[in-house]
């Protein structure tokens, strides 16, 4: 494998194998994209919330038993 023909002949067959590959891909439509998306988002916020809520308890309890 010391021949640099051999890995640039590699690299063609890589590149080719993605090409075929990403034509066999089945992409999301715009609408379930968004959906998607939304969902993402919607989740993130509420864990966000959630996450918030448990260390601000947290906190009051820190406060509360060292004082």
């Amino acid at each position: 494998m010391d021949n640099p023909r051999e890995y640039l002949n590699k690299a063609v067959d890589f590149f080719n194998d993605v090409e075929v590959e990403s034509k066999r891909v089945t992409w999301p439509s715009l609408k379930e994209t968004v959906r998607s998306t939304g969902a993402v988002v919607l989740i993130s916020a509420i864990l966000a919330a959630f996450l918030g809520l448990v260390d601000f308890l947290f906190s009051i309890a820190v406060k509360f038993i060292l004082s």
